[in-house]
């Protein structure tokens, strides 16, 4: 009896086994420890996967629908000027984290706004990103489905081919351990997969419709403007939303080509932090053009070829066809990679809303003790999981979360940080930055390349300049936003609200 009694004693108890798995995992080259501050080891070309990552999705399997319902040529303008309203609104992001030295999109809004609205805006990302990583698993489960149907007949009814059995392996085996890496960086070659599979999709519907056969269907028009135009205007403005996760791929963004700072540590901070900004500017401008090329050429070949388009692109190709099979297949790939990244933000929200609760320690995205890290990620990624099984459609509650939320995230806060006096205060360091970038070039563009920085800022320069004292305006004075900041704040908030109350239309008006 005392024999047992020892060996009960000396047992593990459950505590121990999790203390012992927690220490493994941080121990382990996938995830390791963290002290809580960014690591910058980020490159430009991996920061642009990871970035471009953030915005392809299933929206590029809608963007030909939506061009159906502006034309060939007026779906197009729509593309373009959404992306320069995306690009304009990213560096506005960038430009607020340099400025605030934030590590996070919660982590701005609160060093702007305050600590109610870091919360108000954490509990918002973590129920949207939370819809958007549960609609990628229903993408991989549909993807999985149809390809076993194309390429494997009679499989109907096998346990095989059922959705959750392809969302538990996917899951178990890429899904989780990508979630549990800490850096955004880390996920730089898992992104290029979602890039590789945009540009094979663009290219496998362009082939297809320079083979379109005339066969009497409806031709596709230049210009059409109704009510099912206005209503596709939020297809394509969220098939562009990155807006989240770019302050994090910031934050880790080495200023260095070689992917970290070490060598900078003797120079001048405003010198490194210029050139990370600079080499962010870079990054949005790679990867948000790569995102419009592939959603143009999809859109408008799409819609050329197939002018009853669907409203996912795939469903209007014969489902034997095996260069479409392959892009599902692609799609489904592009899924995997983005939960990710959705996921890390989440994350992120989610610990700085339970940091600010609990008073726990507040760390950087991803950079949290292995406990909170490890469980935050088994805990999303299971009910992500559970709730893609019991669904195939998020229905109407989450799409009208996404609608507000993703205007909210996109245009409503890039316009009121350009509202913030801190926001408008460095715009002479700004200035001086241009200066240092122009040197060792030659006389001409160096002139040619400022007048047109000079040009660019002229409606912003009353806003940004505190040294105007004939006026014998007060400092509050001085500081409060001018014409053109002001014509550009109240753009996009007007801009955010149409789009909220399209998708608004859409979800519950339109019939």
């Amino acid at each position: 009896m005392q024999d047992e009694d020892d060996a009960r004693a000396d047992a593990p108890t459950m505590d121990d086994l999790l203390s012992s798995a927690m220490s493994a995992l941080s121990h382990s080259a996938l995830i390791g420890d963290a002290d809580g501050h960014v690591v910058r080891e980020g490159n430009v070309l991996g920061s642009t996967a990871t970035l471009a990552n953030c915005a392809i999705g299933a929206g590029v399997l809608a963007t030909p629908f939506a061009v159906s319902k502006f034309g060939t040529v007026a779906g197009g303008i729509v593309i373009f000027v959404t992306a320069l309203l995306v690009a304009y609104t990213l560096v506005v992001l960038v430009r607020a984290g340099s400025v605030f030295s934030s590590a996070s999109y919660q982590g701005v809004v609160k060093d702007a706004f305050g600590l109610s609205a870091s919360r108000a805006v954490s509990a918002t990302l973590v129920v949207y990103l939370f819809g958007s990583c549960v609609a990628y698993l229903i993408i991989i489960g549909d993807s999985y489905t149809k390809a076993v149907a194309a390429l494997a007949h009679g499989s109907d009814g096998a346990w095989w081919a059922s959705r959750q059995f392809a969302i538990a392996v996917v899951v178990s085996f890429f899904v989780t351990p990508l979630s549990l890496l800490r850096e955004m960086s880390r996920l730089a070659p898992a992104s290029a997969v979602a890039l590789v599979s945009l540009a094979y999709t663009a290219s496998a519907i362009m082939c297809k419709g320079f083979a379109k056969v005339d066969d009497g269907a409806p031709k596709a028009v230049a210009f059409k403007l109704d009510a099912d135009s206005i209503s596709a205007v939020p297809i394509i403005v969220f098939a562009f939303q990155c807006h989240i996760q770019v302050l994090a791929i910031f934050s880790e963004l080495s200023a260095h080509a070689s992917g970290t700072d070490e060598s900078l540590d003797a120079v001048d901070d405003e010198l490194v932090e210029r050139k990370r900004v600079r080499r962010m500017h870079t990054v949005i401008a790679l990867a948000v053009g790569a995102c419009f090329l592939g959603y143009f050429l999809v859109g408008e070949f799409a819609y050329a070829s197939h002018p009853n388009v669907s409203s996912n692109v795939l469903d209007s190709y014969d489902k034997g066809d095996a260069t479409m099979t392959v892009a599902t297949i692609f799609m489904g790939f592009s899924a995997i990679a983005s939960f990710p990244v959705n996921h890390h933000a989440a994350r992120a929200a989610l610990d700085d809303l339970l940091a600010t609760t609990f008073g726990w320690e507040e760390c950087a995205p991803g950079q949290a003790p292995i406990s909170r890290h490890a469980t935050q990620t088994f805990g999303f990624v299971l009910t992500t999981t559970l709730v893609a099984f019991a669904v195939t459609d998020l229905g109407e509650v989450f799409q009208l979360i996404g609608a507000t939320c993703g205007s909210l995230v996109m245009f409503v806060i890039p316009a009121l940080l350009l509202l913030h006096p801190r926001m408008r205060s460095k715009n002479n360091a700004g200035t001086n930055a241009m200066d240092d970038d122009l040197q060792g070039l030659d006389d001409v563009t160096r002139e040619l390349l400022s007048s047109a920085h000079e040009l660019l800022q002229s409606d912003l320069d009353d806003d940004l300049d505190f040294g105007d004292d004939e006026r014998g305006s007060s400092s509050s004075s001085k500081n409060l936003p001018g014409p053109g900041t002001c014509v550009i704040v109240a753009t996009l908030i007007l801009f955010a609200a149409f789009v909220a109350v399209s998708n608004v239309y859409v979800l519950f008006f339109r019939k």
